[in-house]
């Protein structure tokens, strides 16, 4: 049977003497120091806002000393592939935040200033075990860790941990786990993240919660909230992969934070190559990184928020008005930018001011009734009317007078944003299909009277007025055909959206 390799953790006193593990009989000789790289002082000020908006979106930013060489940290497995995991900088003449780092935390302060939230300094040491033969059977790793806020230190720890470098017997694990037992140690499973240390308070709700489907079981709030929170998410994906288009901002090593989603603070090997392992000189290195004017599109940002828009629609009736008007003006004024123009670096104040009301609204939804009721019945009613409401002023309609079609088409577009949002089930993604066909092709019986006003045709030459009627017969020929076939069609889109609902 093979000897186990497994780490043993021990959570230490502060004052205890270190353990010295050494017994003859089970084949431990001695303990010997490691390499001076192995002992070193580690002091990491963890930097965010006053009300830890970074932290509680899982993003860890951090200045790093270790042993007198400085780097920027930022670490954000949440948020992989966008932003880096366990990825260190070194300082530039200036010694500021790199413009790249402080780009792709930018959606998450949302404008809040940058300042020292805590600091935590770790002073480690190392020694191993040897055994009979001279050779290494296990490195002792004993960090006393001391965290700090305003000055005042806050708490502290130290941390043991014998990484096996062979196997150990489990008479030599249940004498070393004895051992440190009789000096007061605690085995544990693993050790808290320097997050866990250094972050926002316990109960502190996240910035950006993970949305799960669509349940019409929940509450009407939980309901409305999972839904904003899924827009959210695509909205800040959408941000963050036109901000990191580019970047080479790749981990200086292989840590476990890459595969466990821990968030490491302290490295595991410092020494004075770390910054070089980088491939840049941390002096002369520029912290522009690759902004300019063409870097960062946001086409994709944009569809976003028009998906947004359309559950913002969808969900109006259930949700303040006053709240829906401001984060339509919003969100109107970012849909409407210039796409060739404006790049990601270059978002109206407007923009971010959108995401702190639905960062906000995800919490506590702004709900006109009661968010504690089942959100089934009040859902099936308010897509039962929607569809009611489209058939009455569908039913209407006559292919030879402009009356109703412009109330037809801005009802038949609120029903299908509102089915598109409550898609939660079968029925419920029928009547959505249903509903976006009667909208596609009520779209194109647009207004008679689209064309140019008597003021603009009076500042066109003969031939321009020419074209442009030209252009307008052909556009009314186009509405009048568009119309005529949504009226014969009508009756069999009726009776399939009917069935749909029942």
């Amino acid at each position: 049977m093979a000897e186990p390799k497994d780490p043993m953790l021990f959570e230490m006193a502060w004052t205890a003497d270190p353990p010295l593990l050494v017994n003859p009989e089970l084949g431990v000789e001695k303990l010997t120091s490691r390499t001076a790289a192995k002992s070193f002082r580690s002091d990491v000020t963890l930097l965010d806002s006053t009300d830890h908006r970074l932290l509680r979106s899982g993003v860890v930013l951090a200045h790093r000393v270790v042993d007198s060489l400085g780097e920027w940290y930022l670490d954000a497995p949440t948020w992989s592939p966008w932003l880096p995991v366990d990825c260190a900088v070194g300082l530039d003449g200036a010694g500021e935040l790199p413009l790249d780092f402080g780009c792709l935390i930018k959606p998450f302060l949302r404008g809040a200033p940058l300042s020292p939230s805590g600091a935590l300094s770790c002073e480690r040491s190392e020694v191993s075990l040897i055994g009979p033969g001279g050779e290494s059977l296990a490195d002792i790793r004993d960090d006393r860790i001391t965290v700090t806020r305003s000055g005042v230190t806050v708490s502290r720890a130290r941390e043991i941990t014998l990484t096996p470098r062979t196997g150990l017997s489990t008479r030599l694990r249940g004498w070393v786990a004895g051992r440190m037992m009789a000096l007061g140690a605690t085995q544990v499973a693993a050790f808290p993240s320097a997050l866990s240390r250094l972050g926002p308070p316990p109960g502190a709700l996240p910035d950006f919660p993970r949305s799960v489907p669509a349940n019409v079981a929940a509450t009407l709030e939980g309901f409305v909230g999972n839904r904003l929170a899924s827009c959210l998410h695509a909205v800040i994906e959408a941000d963050l992969k036109a901000r990191s288009r580019g970047m080479q901002l790749d981990s200086a090593a292989d840590h476990q934070a890459a595969h466990t989603g821990e968030f490491i603070v302290m490295p595991d090997t410092p020494s004075a190559t770390d910054l070089s392992e980088l491939g840049m000189d941390p002096v002369a290195m520029s912290s522009m990184g690759i902004h300019d004017e063409r870097h960062g599109r946001i086409d994709g940002l944009i569809t976003a928020l028009q998906e947004l828009e359309a559950v913002i629609d969808g969900l109006s009736e259930l949700l303040e008005p006053r709240w829906v008007r401001d984060l339509t003006i919003r969100l109107d004024q970012v849909t409407s930018l210039d796409r060739e123009r404006i790049t990601i670096h270059r978002m109206p104040e407007s923009y971010y001011q959108l995401l702190d009301m639905l960062v906000l609204a995800v919490r506590a939804p702004r709900l006109t009734g009661d968010g504690s009721v089942p959100a089934r019945p009040v859902l099936t009613e308010m897509v039962t009317h929607a569809v009611a409401t489209v058939v009455s002023q569908a039913d209407g309609l006559d292919a030879g007078s402009d009356h109703g079609w412009a109330r037809a088409r801005r009802s038949a577009d609120a029903a299908a944003a509102l089915a598109v949002t409550l898609q939660v089930d079968k029925r419920a993604g029928r009547i959505a299909r249903r509903l976006a066909k009667v909208a596609s092709a009520l779209a194109a019986t647009g207004s008679v009277h689209e064309g140019p006003s008597p003021e603009q045709v009076a500042m066109l030459t003969p031939m321009q007025a020419y074209a442009a009627g030209r252009r307008a017969e052909r556009r009314l020929a186009e509405i009048g055909l568009a119309r005529s076939r949504f009226v014969a069609e009508w009756p069999k889109q009726r009776e399939k959206l009917l069935k749909a609902v029942k």
